[in-house]
C-alpha cells in the first residue's frame, strides 16, 4: 500500500485577533498543504478577511504562531508577506485602466537595469512568459480598460506570480464571470497547482468549492468549526457548518397573486449597447434578467434608473409616460436601483453605516437643514434588524464592513425610500449562504407587501428559485421572455448563448 505524504506549506496555530468589542478570530488553526487548493469558508463576518489580512501582513495576530515551510515567521507588514511568497487577489483589487497589462503587472516592482533605469524589454519578456504559462492570449501592450473581467483576473494572477508567490489567495475569483470564463479560470488554477503553487480559495459558491478544491476550512463567528478533505463532505454539510443550522429552503419563494402592470418599457434603444427592449413588470412580480457578461442587462437597468440616457423608446409607470433623465426622477416615480458596483455606486465608504442607510431620505428626516437624529436611528435600526446587518456601533464606517454586509447596507438605503419598484443587480453577489437566504426571504416579504422587483442574476438556481418570469438577453437583444415554472435551465442557457 502506497502512502502519500503531503508537505505542510503553511501552518497557523491558535491565531487570535481582537478589535474593540469584536472577537474577530479566537484560537484558529489552519493548515495549507503544498500543491493543494484549500477552500476557506464562512459567512460574512466569520473571520475569513481577518485571517487573510494577517497572512498579508495588514494585521498582526494578538496570539498564535505562523509557520511557513516549517519555519516560524513574523509577518510584520505587506512587503514581508510578498517576500515570503504570499500574494492575494482580492475581489475588488485596484487596477489602472489606462496602463498596459505589463505596467499593471510590474507596478511597484519594476525590473531595473544596472544603471537603475527601468528595463522595459526584460519586463515585456517576463510578462509574455507569465501569460504563456497561464495559457492566456493577452498582449503585454493591451490596456486594462480593453480587457474582459476574466482577463483582468489573469493579469492579477500574473501580478502575484511576479513576486514568485508560492501561496496565492483568491477572494471570490468567479463572482463576475460567465460559465465559460469560470471553466477557463478552473483550468488556470489547476495549472498553478501543477506548478507547485498552493491556493487559498475563498468562495460562497459551494458547488465550485466541491468541484475544484482538495481541502476546506470553515470559520464561524471567529472560531474554527471544521477542517477536512473535500471528499468527506457535501453541500448540505458545508451549509450546516457555516450557518450552524440546516437551511432547508434556500429559495423561500412566496406565492402571491400578481396584479396589474406597473411598468412598461417600449422599444428602448441605446447605440452600441442595446436595442428593441420591450418588456413589462407587474405588481408583486419578481422579474428576472439573465444573460452572459456583456449581454446588456445592467446597461438597460442603468438607463431605466436614469444613470444613462437612451436614444429612443419610452417608459410607462402606472400607464403614464414618464421622463427619467436622472436617478432623482426615477426615485420620485418610486423606482430604485441597487448596483452590482456597491463600492462605486451603492454606498459611501467613509460615511457611517447609519448615514449610508439614511442617505436617500435625508430631506425627509430633516427640518430647516437639521437632521432628526431619532428618526435616523429608528429607520436604520429597523432595517438593520430586518436584513441582519452586522455592525459593532452606529458610527462604524461602511467600508469596514464585510462585502455581504455592505451589500445589505445598500439594500437598506434604497428600502428607506419606500419604493414601488426595486431593481436588484446581482443582489447576492459575494454574500454567504445565510445572508443569501435572508435576502431571498426579504424579497418575498417585499412582493407580499405590494412591491415589484427586477432582479439581474448570473446564478441560474437563483433565477429559477425566485422569479416568476425571466427575460433572457444576448448581445443587447431580448431573446425571449419565459414563464419560470414552464421553462428549464437548459432552455435559458441556450437562449443566453445565442442559440
Amino acid at each position: 500500500m502506497m502512502v502519500v505524504c503531503y508537505f505542510m506549506k503553511l501552518k497557523l496555530q491558535q491565531i487570535s485577533k481582537f478589535f474593540p468589542g469584536i472577537k474577530a478570530l479566537q484560537k484558529v488553526d489552519f493548515n495549507l498543504k503544498e500543491n493543494s487548493i484549500h477552500a476557506l469558508l464562512g459567512e460574512n463576518g466569520a473571520g475569513k478577511s481577518t485571517l487573510v489580512k494577517i497572512l498579508c501582513g495588514v494585521y498582526q495576530p494578538d496570539e498564535g504562531s505562523i509557520f511557513l515551510d516549517n519555519k516560524l515567521q513574523s509577518i510584520s507588514d505587506p512587503s514581508v508577506s510578498l517576500k515570503l511568497g504570499i500574494s492575494a487577489i482580492h475581489q475588488e483589487s485596484v487596477m489602472f485602466d489606462e496602463l498596459s497589462v505589463m505596467e499593471n503587472i510590474f507596478i511597484g516592482n519594476h525590473i531595473l537595469k544596472s544603471n537603475k533605469m527601468i528595463d522595459w524589454k526584460a519586463m515585456e519578456i517576463k510578462t509574455k512568459e507569465l501569460l504563456n504559462n497561464l495559457e492566456a492570449d493577452i498582449s503585454p501592450e493591451e490596456k486594462i480598460k480593453d480587457l474582459s473581467i476574466a482577463q483582468r483576473h489573469i493579469v492579477q494572477i500574473s501580478r502575484s506570480l511576479v513576486h514568485d508567490a508560492d501561496i496565492v489567495i483568491m477572494d471570490e475569483p468567479t463572482a463576475s464571470l460567465s460559465q465559460k470564463e469560470i471553466e477557463e479560470l478552473y483550468s488556470i488554477i489547476t495549472n498553478l497547482k501543477k506548478q507547485n503553487k498552493s491556493i487559498i480559495f475563498i468562495s460562497h459558491k459551494l458547488d465550485e468549492v466541491l468541484e475544484i478544491c482538495d481541502e476546506f476550512t470553515v470559520l464561524r463567528d471567529g472560531e474554527l468549526i471544521k477542517n477536512d478533505s473535500i471528499k468527506n463532505t457535501n453541500k448540505d454539510k458545508l451549509v450546516t457548518y457555516m450557518a450552524g443550522r440546516e437551511i432547508n429552503q434556500i429559495f423561500p419563494k412566496k406565492h402571491v397573486s400578481i396584479e396589474e402592470e406597473i411598468l412598461s418599457v417600449k422599444n428602448l434603444y441605446k447605440k452600441t449597447q442595446f436595442k428593441n427592449i420591450d418588456f413589462n413588470l407587474r405588481k408583486k412580480e419578481i422579474l428576472g434578467f439573465y444573460g452572459l457578461v456583456g449581454s446588456g442587462r445592467t446597461e438597460v437597468m442603468k438607463t431605466i434608473f436614469g444613470i444613462n440616457k437612451f436614444d429612443e423608446g419610452s417608459l410607462k409607470f402606472k400607464n403614464k409616460i414618464v421622463k427619467i433623465a436622472k436617478p432623482k426622477d426615477a426615485i420620485k416615480n418610486g423606482i430604485v436601483y441597487l448596483s452590482e458596483e456597491r463600492q462605486n455606486l451603492g454606498m459611501t465608504g467613509l460615511m457611517s453605516v447609519k448615514d449610508n442607510i439614511n442617505m436617500a431620505i435625508m430631506d425627509k428626516n430633516s427640518k430647516y437643514l437639521i437632521i432628526d437624529k431619532l428618526k435616523d436611528l429608528k429607520n436604520a435600526s429597523s432595517l438593520q434588524d430586518k436584513l441582519n446587518i452586522k455592525v459593532s456601533y452606529w458610527s462604524q464606517l461602511a467600508q469596514s464592513l464585510s462585502g455581504g454586509n455592505q451589500q445589505k447596507t445598500v439594500i437598506a438605503k434604497w428600502l428607506s425610500t419606500k419604493p414601488e419598484i426595486i431593481i436588484l443587480d446581482e443582489p447576492t453577489k459575494g454574500i454567504d449562504v445565510r445572508s443569501k437566504s435572508a435576502v431571498h426571504e426579504f424579497m418575498g416579504e417585499l412582493v407580499e407587501s405590494g412591491m415589484s422587483i427586477i432582479m439581474i442574476s448570473s446564478e441560474l438556481p437563483e433565477i429559477l428559485g425566485m422569479c416568476d418570469r425571466v427575460v433572457v438577453m444576448y448581445k443587447g437583444l431580448i431573446k425571449n421572455i419565459l414563464d419560470v415554472p414552464k421553462t428549464s435551465a437548459e432552455e435559458i442557457v441556450k437562449l443566453a448563448s445565442g442559440e
